[in-house]
């Protein structure tokens, strides 16, 4: 009876072992493969902004590959997972959250484009009063505070996991249907309005109806990440089924027309995100994170505090990074004119220093200054808030009248080439 009783335990154990995903939560600490795509998104980012501002050329050409590889899509899913594995998942904390990030973005916009208005002021070039409208751009950001709200009320109605990532792919076609059959509003704030949902003519690089899909898949993966029991496993089934499928889809995406589909690799494809796309951005995801975990077991576990401290800043590299390099952009375009340097001579080397200076400002934050928007009384705050969209009113009304083409990633931001 004993033998029997052990050998029903190995037996037990063994089939344990050979179980991807547990019944309980096994999975709750620090996941480092998150870090380290985090750490390659940054530096993607990074180089991504300084590349296509400051230097056209074959080299720019294969970082917007990477960005188009490895950007907002990664970034969003991961996003989605750490919801899951936060402490507090309440309506309330999710409305607090989204507020927060939708007034990050549009201090981001305002401070990214703002310098546009002095830039017109000082050489009246009719280009940066264009541009300036810019502070109406979709961003990043505001596509997440816009996320938490939806996920405030999705709590709220207490709807599943199957039913929001049911909710994210029904928005994603409803974007691709409108996108081909709708025409947009002539009126260029309303296109802009509805850019910051549906794919229109005006600034929507990040349509909440295209990409809210990503989101919603990562907080309905995040609960399987929490009961994953053997990693090891898990990723090999992604590398053995993500990596070829995704390749095999974007040979024959690159090479054949679909119906109706944006052409591949434009900027049309990575603002609307039509479902085999998706899908197919999702898995080269995936087998990043697969990738990473391979290299970090290569480490034996020991992941460099430089790629945790990446991980943990994603949205301070993004912000503190981005504002500097169109600060830049617009201070060189107004002094420089037509010997704009679109052929920088060290534009690697001017992507680290922002990279250098990002690190500085976060350390110096971190350690000497310790400032969060979070952490301020809720009259500071509010008053903070007020004032950034009371700005942003106040620079609407005077840029409007005065635009006369209006500048989108459609047009080049009117940027010679």
């Amino acid at each position: 009876m004993e033998n029997k009783g052990t050998e029903s335990k190995q037996k037990a154990e063994k089939i344990a072992n050979n179980c991807v995903f547990s019944k309980e939560n096994v999975n709750m600490g620090r996941q480092p493969e998150f870090d380290y795509i985090k750490t390659l998104i940054i530096f993607i980012m990074i180089f991504q902004h300084v590349y296509e501002n400051y230097s056209r050329d074959c080299l720019s050409d294969m970082i917007d590959f990477l960005g188009f590889i490895f950007g907002a899509d990664v970034f969003m899913t991961l996003m989605g997972i750490g919801m899951k594995y936060s402490r507090n998942h309440s309506p309330s904390t999710y409305v607090s959250r989204g507020i927060l990030l939708l007034t990050k973005g549009q201090c981001v916009n305002l401070l990214k484009a703002g310098p546009n208005l002095i830039a017109w002021w000082t050489t009246g070039n009719k280009k940066f009063i264009s541009r300036a409208l810019l502070i109406l751009n979709a961003d990043i950001l505001i596509f997440a505070g816009f996320s938490f709200l939806l996920f405030a009320l999705m709590k709220k109605m207490k709807k599943s996991d199957n039913f929001i990532l049911n909710i994210g792919i029904i928005m994603n076609i409803v974007n691709f249907i409108l996108y081909n059959i709708v025409k947009p509003p002539k009126n260029f704030l309303l296109s802009q309005f509805l850019g910051y949902f549906i794919l229109t003519d005006a600034e929507t690089y990040f349509p909440f109806f295209s990409y809210f899909v990503f989101v919603a898949f990562g907080y309905w993966l995040g609960e399987f990440y929490k009961k994953l029991s053997n990693k090891d496993k898990f990723y090999n089934l992604i590398l053995i089924f993500c990596l070829p499928t995704a390749t095999i889809y974007y040979y024959f995406r690159s090479h054949y027309n679909f119906p109706m589909f944006p052409e591949n690799y434009s900027d049309e494809q990575y603002a609307l995100n039509p479902g085999p796309d998706a899908a197919a951005t999702t898995m080269i995801t995936l087998t990043g994170l697969a990738i990473f975990y391979k290299i970090d077991m290569m480490l034996k576990g020991k992941t460099p505090y430089f790629i945790t401290h990446c991980g943990k800043n994603l949205n301070q590299y993004y912000m503190i990074s981005y504002i500097i390099t169109m600060q830049m952009n617009i201070f060189l375009r107004a002094t420089k004119g037509d010997n704009y340097p679109w052929k920088m001579k060290y534009p690697t080397l001017f992507a680290i220093m922002i990279f250098v200076l990002c690190k500085i400002s976060i350390y110096m934050n971190d350690n000497y200054i310790h400032f969060s928007i979070s952490d301020l009384k809720n009259s500071m705050k509010n008053f903070i808030f007020a004032f950034i969209w009371i700005i942003t009113i106040i620079s609407v009304i005077y840029i409007y009248p005065k635009v006369e083409v209006y500048t989108t990633f459609w047009n080049f931001y009117l940027y010679e080439t």
